[in-house]
């Protein structure tokens, strides 16, 4: 055959499957989005909403860094990576909507399409979407990105979900493929991941390091660019004027300030007392003496500073469990982890807290994916070929928290810890609780990333003292705190555990062996349990959505009867205090807590009333 012929057959095939590709305007997991086709805008945002003001946010701790694919660094909101409420610098292929569970809709792109068994996804990319300085969004920034992301030199939290990505293939002038690798494929959340990775501009990083950390202003593609700032202390983002996607369906009514400032505070106290000083406009609080109590101001009392809960549409998850560094031998005693999860009364505590918490008793608190009664047929099949691997009390008890709650400290269950501990191998000489063999006494350094939150956990302590156990807590600058989970300088520390509809990047992160001996990755527990593993297998390759709700429900089981870490708290309603200066828009229970900052808008008329009484806008 001749090669000229041979390669033009090759070309016209390589072609007539490109054409075959049918894009679609929006992905939706294991179901179809309910926005159809040339929608006109989300339901939850008011189109007409005018553009202008500010919105003056808190965070706590500190930054030093614009740049969320470096390993080291604690990057400042606004510019973070996965999650995409926090970011304003940053677009993506895609974007989700916020009233459907997984659903998400084109936003550098114009299409997503996939294979059936998903070994590969394509994206067709909008033709006006351009950087912030100009330069148009092209097919090598999206592979440029999407290779940086899998150097091994790159954040961990990044690498480990990308690695499903075998080639990053261009296609067409604006048509790039993602090649999924045979581990990887099968997996319906693979659009969703792909869609909501930030993209970077090639132009920018050719002659900077993208691995280090840095306090240059980046160029984005977002709706809003980095304006003035103090490393650490504060910064302010200016809303980039005429955007390219202010008038698609994605983006009208959206980010409609002209500012936006966030101030970072050394603790919660002092973010408490900023907002009511009117030195920022909203906080989320978290204290409940503070929302009790707390705002009893005049302005509050003249309907100028307000008081509200939101009510998300998602699982609410742990909030600050205590979890267990596993990496220690002692804690690899299941026995030892169940004799310190006793000892924790979240009934008592709730009383005293002015019930401002739920009791979590799951993963995914407060959702169809929570764990409840014993496991079902569906479950079982999951759960039965790892029964020698997991607790037998997965399979016979349905796991409802501590016995005996509510009396602040429990006999009975001192009584079965110090049972448990001297079965373990720990015993009690002196008053003291040490090991039989090495001598070596149970003490605890526990890590509390807030004064609050290490307030709240003296009481489980100083039940502890009593089985001759000392600890002690200490609530660090932010950064150290940071620092010290990453790098495994704790015996017991906190993370909230925060799921959306779709868990399963959230927990790879959190809890898959092999992230545990990365350094900077989120497997800050140090978690190397197959079963574990093998289970979140199955909610990455499920086949219906029943499927997985029974993985997930069975992970959650699997995980609550290990007693890894204490869950405690959840929380279903956000409690909210801000300035009355914004128009919120009307809408239904939606997913994220931040709505506030992408759909409310400025008010000139409630901004005048508010500074009539302050003197200051």
């Amino acid at each position: 055959m001749n090669p000229k012929k041979f390669l033009a057959v090759v070309i016209i095939i390589s072609c007539q499957s490109i054409q075959a590709i049918e894009y679609e305007h929006g992905y939706a997991f294991l179901k179809a989005p309910e926005y159809a086709a040339g929608f006109k805008h989300f339901k939850y945002v008011n189109p007409d909403a005018p553009k202008g003001g500010e919105i003056r946010l808190a965070e706590q701790g500190t930054w030093d860094n614009f740049n969320p694919v470096a390993n080291r660094g604690r990057t400042v909101h606004g510019a973070e990576f996965w999650f995409e409420h926090r970011r304003f610098v940053w677009n993506s292929l895609m974007r989700y909507s916020q009233d459907e569970p997984a659903s998400m809709y084109c936003v550098i792109a114009e299409g997503v399409a996939h294979a059936k068994d998903f070994s590969w996804v394509a994206f067709k990319l909008r033709e006006q979407a351009t950087w912030n300085d100009g330069e148009p969004i092209t097919v090598e920034d999206i592979i440029f990105s999407f290779e940086t992301y899998l150097r091994p030199d790159i954040s961990p939290s990044i690498t480990s979900l990308l690695r499903i990505v075998q080639k990053v293939e261009k296609i067409g002038p604006r048509e790039v493929k993602f090649h999924i690798t045979e581990q990887g494929k099968g997996d319906p959340f693979i659009p969703l991941r792909l869609g909501v990775t930030p993209i970077m501009a090639k132009h920018y990083w050719a002659e900077r390091d993208i691995t280090k950390t840095t306090v240059e202003p980046p160029i984005g593609s977002g709706p809003y660019k980095v304006g003035d700032f103090r490393i650490g202390r504060w910064v302010k983002y200016e809303r980039v004027k005429d955007h390219w996607s202010e008038n698609l369906n994605i983006g009208r009514g959206m980010y409609n300030f002209d500012t936006i400032k966030v101030d970072y505070f050394r603790d919660d106290q002092v973010r408490s007392e900023a907002v009511k000083s009117h030195v920022i406009d909203f906080n989320m609080e978290d204290v409940p003496k503070t929302w009790e109590n707390g705002y009893d101001t005049v302005a509050y009392r003249k309907g100028l500073l307000k008081k509200n809960q939101l009510l998300l549409a998602r699982p609410s998850g742990l909030w600050w469990p205590l979890m267990w560094n596993l990496e220690q031998p002692r804690f690899q005693d299941i026995r030892v982890r169940e004799a310190l999860w006793l000892q924790s009364d979240f009934e008592w505590g709730s009383k005293r807290s002015y019930g401002m918490f739920d009791f979590g008793v799951s993963y995914f608190h407060g959702s169809d994916l929570a764990a409840t009664g014993l496991p079902s047929k569906r479950e079982l099949k999951f759960l039965e070929p790892l029964r020698e691997r997991i607790p037998a009390k997965v399979f016979t008890h349905e796991y409802t928290g501590q016995p005996n709650q509510g009396r602040g400290w429990s006999r009975e269950n001192l009584l079965r810890s110090d049972q448990l501990l001297r079965a373990a191998g720990w015993v009690v000489k002196d008053g003291k609780r040490v090991h039989n063999v090495t001598g070596e006494a149970f003490n605890l350094s526990l890590v509390a990333i807030s004064p609050a939150l290490g307030r709240a956990w003296i009481p489980t302590t100083q039940k502890l003292k009593r089985l001759g156990i000392s600890s002690s807590i200490k609530a660090p600058e932010l950064s150290n705190w940071l620092y010290r989970h990453q790098s495994g300088d704790f015996d017991g520390g906190s993370i909230t555990f925060l799921p959306d509809n779709i868990p399963t990047g959230l927990a790879e992160n959190s809890f898959l062996s092999n992230l545990a001996d990365q350094p900077y990755s989120y497997n800050w527990i140090n978690m190397k349990d197959p079963a574990v593993d093998a289970l979140i297998n199955h909610m990455k390759k499920a086949e219906s959505y029943d499927d997985y709700v029974a993985a997930a429900r069975a992970l959650d089981r699997v995980m609550l009867w290990n007693y890894y870490q204490i869950p405690s708290s959840s929380k279903a309603r956000y409690n909210i205090v801000h300035w009355d200066k914004y128009g919120v828009p009307e809408h239904g229970k939606l997913l994220r807590e931040t709505e506030y900052q992408d759909i409310w808008w400025w008010d000139e008329e409630k901004a005048a009333n508010v500074e009539a009484f302050t003197g200051v806008r």
